[in-house]
């Protein structure tokens, strides 16, 4: 897929050592009813559109799942993977009720099998 600019392969895992920053990461799995590339790449397309440059917004990817990675645990109950890291608990509460993101629901969400949301407080490296 061209339109890819990160590679997720798996599930997303954050295990840092140290002291707390404000940074909070938001990180969706979505499952797709048609997974299509040509569906999939509608969803990150918008994903892109809509949600990166959200108030608060200070990282934002979205990829396909990996497939052709079949080593170790990898989930492989997702389609696409989008990790939104923003700069406070604020920003995502604010995030989550932006008109872009609530766009974004709105166009996209009618071809989701399944969402899993996992919000995570970043604990910065020393």
């Amino acid at each position: 897929m061209n339109i890819i600019k990160s590679a997720l392969a798996g599930s997303a895992c954050f295990l840092l050592a140290g002291t707390a920053s404000a940074d909070v990461s938001h990180i969706v799995f979505f499952e797709l009813n048609d997974n299509s590339p040509e569906k999939m790449d509608a969803l990150i397309e918008g994903a892109y559109e809509h949600l990166c440059d959200i108030d608060g917004v200070t990282a934002c990817e979205v990829a396909s799942r990996m497939t052709s990675r079949q080593a170790g645990p990898n989930d492989k109950a997702y389609d696409v993977a989008l990790i939104v890291t923003l700069d406070s608990a604020e920003s995502l509460t604010a995030y989550d009720t932006d008109p872009e993101h609530l766009a974004f629901i709105g166009k996209y969400r009618e071809n989701w099998k399944s969402v899993r949301v996992m919000d995570s407080d970043i604990v910065a490296a020393d």
